[in-house]
């Protein structure tokens, strides 16, 4: 089954792809993978704060998105 994935990186950027898996596991897994190549490109920046990649089905459904937000909490 065919499942597409769009991630938005560090400084807003999109990107968009698409995989064959056998499941929706598998392609979760990969998402998750897919966070963690982003993250290894660098944190989130202002505005943004965040990265994420959406999972879809191949009728474009949305399945999950997972997130990873940077938050800076000042101890001043």
């Amino acid at each position: 089954m065919k499942y597409f994935y769009r991630v938005v990186g560090a400084k807003g950027e999109l990107a968009e792809t698409s995989c064959e898996f056998d499941g929706v596991q598998a392609a979760k897994a990969e998402a998750r993978h897919a966070l963690t190549e982003t993250a290894a490109g660098g944190l989130p920046e202002t505005p943004v704060h965040m990265l994420s990649v959406e999972l879809f089905d191949e009728n474009r459904l949305p399945i999950t998105e997972l997130r990873l937000i940077l938050e800076e909490i000042s101890k001043e």
